[in-house]
């Protein structure tokens, strides 16, 4: 009988089963080390997308917070600017006030204890004197003065 029946029939065939393959028993390992860095790969992805996402919503809190802190800026700017507004109107009355007539009159008579006038009395200057001279009406429209032409304002 030749070698390779003897062995045939020496080893069961529950025996032959068992024994795994030279090939088998290399590329085991390989597959099994192949399929750890295939897995890592997937969690290296994986953790790579998880924190854009997170960086994504901590973008998003960031800017939200901005807004709303331009929001409150912007409402205490404007009630400074009504406030001022309402300060503006108060001195406009004040100034409107103090520049009355009635005030200033009352001013006049009572503090600085001035009187009215019933006629009122103007000097001769010598320019006038030339002007009515010359045959121009004072006041004409050969004369130039402060008084005709609205007091240089």
């Amino acid at each position: 009988m030749s070698l390779a029946m003897e062995w045939r029939y020496s080893h069961g065939p529950e025996e032959r089963a068992r024994e795994p393959e030279p090939r088998e028993a290399v590329e085991r390992p390989r597959r099994a080390a192949a399929q750890g860095r295939r897995n890592r790969a997937i969690f290296a992805c994986f953790a790579c997308v998880a924190a854009f996402v997170c960086g994504l919503l901590l973008l998003s809190v960031f800017l939200h917070v901005m807004v709303v802190q331009d929001e409150v800026k912007t409402r205490d700017l404007e009630r400074r600017i009504e406030l001022e507004k309402r300060d503006q109107e108060a001195l406009r009355v004040e100034i409107a006030s103090l520049e009355a007539p009635s005030r200033i009159e009352r001013i006049a008579v009572e503090e600085l204890k001035m009187v009215q006038v019933a006629r009122a009395e103007y000097l001769e200057t010598p320019a006038f004197r030339a002007a009515r001279n010359a045959g121009n009406e004072p006041g004409g429209e050969g004369m130039v003065s402060d008084a005709t032409s609205g007091g240089g304002m």
